[in-house]
């Protein structure tokens, strides 16, 4: 089947997906609004779509003339065309709120096409909360919806539910095997991956960890430098690892490409994703497919891929929450150990490739809908 992903940039947390249907014989093709330098274009390379006169003059009048802006779009009979180019049997589109998004199911339905719903989303909202609405109207006119987010309860979908897709291992298999049992580092190298923005919560981490500083470990910041602003924020951090004491143990890797990111996880011990309100963090997930040992936020999207329990997870507004997390893991490498193995055993009994792809493989056209949960 051929299968069209519109998205507003092609994100690394679709790139197991698509590593997964192309695996398997499908044809896949990506449409987003921007790129970025870290995205794993290995597979698929993204058709960028121009913004319109339009949404242009939408951006400028709304201060918001950024690439990945919510109102940067191609025109509907510019991609009415595209859409007919292409000839995908589904389109999977990430959510309705961006221009893009609607202009790529506006077409999809009027030329008859079979379109998914793709969001980061609960499985099951809270009724009659805006997202349990738009599912609800978009299941009554037959058009079936997904999220990454795991459904604590199984079974079968409601109204305003949606189907739960799991993120698989972005790696080929044979890239990830063994490291599952690598030998693990003394003192342990502690990672983050994320953007610089204050919400990813660098600074608390900071904090953290400058409260067990008598504990052995090191720190490296991974993320994407592009901007002044990234390189400001960076500057800031190493002045504040300074003013903690804990420069000396602070590195950055910055601006390194999605397909060389498993030489980065597979060279860390215990992953830390100290984000507030994360909707579809992929870090932890690929950190567990190569051995490290995984931290969150409690209020993550992505927290029930990793083991339940206060073991796993921490309250990421509050720094002394997360020295303790931190604390009961790195205490002694037997405590990394058992951690690091958990993780992996949990991703490994949810990401099953197989099931990801049957998943995919329901939405084609004259296929049997799905009613239940996952």
């Amino acid at each position: 089947m051929r299968y069209l992903f519109c998205l507003p940039r092609y994100h690394t947390n679709a790139v197991p997906w698509v590593r997964i249907l192309t695996s398997a014989g499908h044809h896949v093709a990506v449409d987003v609004v921007e790129t970025s330098v870290t995205e794993n274009h290995a597979l698929v390379s993204p058709n960028v779509m121009a913004p319109s006169a339009l949404s242009r003059m939408i951006m400028r009048r709304r201060s918001s003339n950024i690439p990945n802006s919510p109102f940067s779009s191609p025109g509907v009979f510019s991609y009415w065309k595209r859409l007919q180019a292409e000839d995908p049997d589904i389109v999977i589109v990430r959510g309705v709120t961006r221009r893009f998004s609607r202009v790529a199911a506006l077409c999809s339905i009027l030329q008859g096409r079979r379109l998914v719903i793709y969001d980061q989303e609960d499985a099951t909202p809270r009724a009659w909360s805006g997202t349990w609405v738009r599912r609800a109207v978009f299941q009554g006119l037959g058009i079936p919806h997904f999220t990454s987010r795991l459904s604590p309860n199984p079974g079968p979908l409601r109204i305003g539910d949606a189907i739960s897709l799991p993120f698989g291992s972005p790696f080929e298999p044979a890239r990830t095997e063994g490291l599952e049992s690598r030998p693990l580092q003394w003192p342990p190298r502690i990672l983050v991956v994320a953007k610089y923005r204050e919400r990813k919560g660098h600074s608390l981490l900071l904090r953290a960890l400058s409260a067990i500083s008598s504990m052995p470990f090191s720190l490296t910041f991974c993320g994407e430098e592009a901007t002044n602003a990234d390189t400001a924020f960076c500057q800031a951090l190493r002045r504040e690892a300074q003013a903690l004491g804990v420069a000396d143990r602070l590195r950055f890797q910055n601006n390194i490409a999605h397909d060389d990111m498993i030489s980065v996880f597979s060279g860390h011990d215990l992953l830390i994703l100290p984000s507030r309100a994360e909707p579809a963090a992929v870090s932890p997930i690929e950190a567990a497919w190569a051995g490290c040992a995984v931290l969150m936020s409690r209020d993550s999207g992505t927290r029930q891929y990793m083991p339940q329990g206060a073991d796993f997870d921490f309250n990421p507004d509050d720094p002394q929450d997360i020295a303790r997390a931190i604390a009961g893991v790195i205490a002694r490498p037997g405590d990394l150990r058992l951690a690091r193995d958990a993780c992996f055993a949990r991703i490994s009994s949810l990401a099953n490739e197989d099931e990801i792809l049957r998943l995919f493989e329901t939405f084609g056209p004259g296929r049997a809908r799905l009613h239940t949960r996952r």
